[in-house]
């Protein structure tokens, strides 16, 4: 039977050499992310049930853990999309590489900032150590901007930054001892907070606005292959929908549990609320958030400034599928309305 399969697959390769190569240049996409955190579970989601295939996409994701490394594979090649938040762009940008904001996912600061129980108030950060994934990334924007909001000034009230490592090595850091807060998303907080860690405020009220999560391309991809880029960003966007549809609850939280090391049932229903909370279905790329994250890069690295934000946006396919009622449809197929 192998013998049999092969000498059909050789024939059909010596047949159609050109459009099975063809096809499968065509629908093969690595897709990279560099947060192990909550929001990514569109992403995970579409995997998860299909959704890629359906639209034509055979995925390979894969967890980048640093932003920039994450990006550094965009560029080059290795990776052909992003899953990932603003500042991975900016920095690029200054260098003058072509790097599109496509599809935003997350337009508003969302963590809680986390920290050991005697830590009681934003004064008592003062000479603490404070643990963020890596200089430059978007979870140490999200940082620098929380600390604005409480008032709290890294230079004046000695903290110290601390880059660790994705969120899941900053949870083990804070449970033991070598960091003394952090900023996390609702599924991690709410973990931290179930061992006895105190959550010291939640930046969803303050209305900060960003880009934390979202779809990133070249543009002489989006050029090239816009009718791949528009099928990739179909399966992602019912993946949205999938995760924030009520009759998909079980299965979302099984992947939440699953992908996050959760093993409790309730910290995974608090996690699956705020995730509902914080996913944001208006798609478009805010373009606002990408010049909060330009004011605080530009400090580390000039040419930052320098960038016009709105070029890094392009959100022509998005509108495409919003003005084609597919966005519509596919929300009112899981009991949603857009």
């Amino acid at each position: 039977m192998i013998r049999r399969l092969s000498t059909l697959a050789i024939a059909l390769l010596i047949l159609y050499p050109a459009t099975v190569t063809a096809a499968q240049e065509r629908t093969r996409l690595v897709i990279g992310y560099s947060a192990m955190q909550a929001p990514v579970a569109p992403l995970w989601v579409a995997q998860e049930q299909g959704f890629f295939t359906k639209y034509g996409i055979q995925p390979e994701l894969v967890f980048v853990r640093t932003t920039s490394v994450h990006i550094a594979g965009l560029i080059s090649g290795h990776i052909d999309l992003s899953y990932g938040g603003g500042s991975g762009i900016l920095p690029v940008a200054g260098h003058g590489i072509d790097l599109r904001f496509i599809a935003s996912f997350g337009s508003r600061l969302t963590h809680f900032l986390v920290t050991r129980p005697e830590i009681q108030q934003p004064k008592d950060l003062q000479n603490k150590r404070m643990g963020v994934v890596s200089v430059g990334g978007t979870q140490w924007i999200t940082t620098k901007l929380g600390l604005e909001y409480l008032e709290v000034d890294e230079q004046r009230d000695k903290i110290r930054m601390l880059p660790i490592g994705d969120q899941s090595i900053l949870r083990g850091a804070l449970e033991s001892g070598n960091i003394d807060a952090a900023f996390f998303n609702g599924a991690l907080a709410e973990d931290l907070r179930s061992k006895g860690f105190r959550i010291l405020t939640d930046l969803h009220s303050a209305n900060i606005k960003t880009l934390s999560s979202g779809v990133i391309v070249k543009g002489t991809s989006l050029q090239k292959e816009r009718t791949l880029t528009t099928n990739l960003l179909q399966a992602v966007i019912e993946g949205l929908a999938f995760v924030k549809s009520p009759t998909q609850k079980p299965k979302v939280i099984r992947t939440l549990m699953e992908r996050l090391k959760i093993t409790d049932m309730a910290i995974a229903e608090q996690g699956y609320r705020y995730l509902q909370r914080d996913l944001d279905i208006g798609l478009y790329p805010a373009v606002e958030g990408l010049k909060n994250l330009q004011r605080f890069m530009r400090t580390y690295n000039p040419r930052v400034a320098e960038v016009n934000a709105t070029d890094l946006v392009d959100d022509s396919v998005v509108k495409g599928l919003i003005d084609n009622g597919f966005v519509e449809k596919i929300f009112r197929s899981y009991g949603l309305k857009y």
